[in-house]
């Protein structure tokens, strides 16, 4: 939906991405995206640090994340990350949803944990990013059913049977 690149911003490494001009759906994800990412601050969270949307270009800045994401680490790596360094890991990323599910109010759905979506610091903390499938939820209500969203392989059972996303099905993400 989306590239991104690194840049400078006032001194600042940033990592930018535009959303492709031709995509409702990016263009959907972007909102989504600046809606919720905007009123979330936690340490294991990715920092949104501004958006534009002029002219038809869709832009959001980010803070660069210099180890990439965990993703690449986990499967395209050279140096595989030792134990230490993924229980570190783990335990940042459980944080972040711990955030999301029970700290927030409204609270969070992020709908697709994966580890290409885990950004790694310069000390290999990890951050949870993007949110353009994120849902705000009640915790009087629950989330109703929606549109399946998110990446096949680690959605969890419940979700693909009845469409309906939760805090569980978040969990079950992050188990994989």
């Amino acid at each position: 939906l989306g590239r991104c690149i690194r840049a400078i911003l006032d001194g600042l490494d940033v990592a930018i991405k535009r959303i492709s001009k031709d995509s409702k759906q990016g263009r959907k994800e972007y909102v989504s995206e600046v809606k919720i990412i905007n009123r979330l601050r936690h340490r294991n969270l990715v920092c949104l640090i501004g958006w534009c949307h002029a002219r038809g270009e869709f832009l959001l800045v980010y803070e660069f994340m210099p180890n990439g994401n965990l993703n690449s680490h986990l499967y395209r790596s050279e140096n595989p990350l030792g134990w230490p360094a993924r229980h570190k890991i783990a335990l940042g990323l459980a944080s972040a949803l711990f955030y999301l599910h029970e700290e927030c109010e409204p609270y969070v759905v992020h709908r697709d944990v994966k580890p290409s979506n885990v950004m790694l610091d310069s000390a290999f903390n990890a951050k949870l990013g993007d949110f353009g499938l994120a849902r705000l939820v009640d915790h009087d209500c629950g989330l109703r059913t929606t549109n399946l969203a998110g990446t096949l392989p680690y959605m969890a059972p419940e979700y693909l049977r009845n469409g309906t996303a939760s805090k569980e099905s978040d969990i079950y993400s992050y188990g994989m």
